[in-house]
């Protein structure tokens, strides 16, 4: 799964935040920061999908948004 996300530093912070959940986390490197943030989707989605309604289909939906992005380099 892909996301959107967004770095920048707070004073002796980097902050990485995901655009599409609002998820974020902090680490004092950029990588760091964008490590705990992964984490933090991990579990973000772990708790979604435990509050879904079971009898309800849940599936994942393809969408191209790299054309709308300017970056600078890419986070896998």
């Amino acid at each position: 799964m892909k996301t959107v996300i967004q770095t920048h530093k707070e004073g002796k912070y980097f902050v990485a935040a995901d655009l599409v959940t609002n998820v974020a986390d902090q680490g004092f490197t950029e990588g760091e920061a964008i490590r705990n943030l992964k984490k933090g989707l991990e579990e973000h989605y772990q708790i979604l999908m435990e509050l879904s309604q079971k009898n309800h289909k849940i599936s994942f939906l393809d969408i191209e948004v790299e054309r709308y992005v300017q970056t600078s380099s890419s986070v896998i």
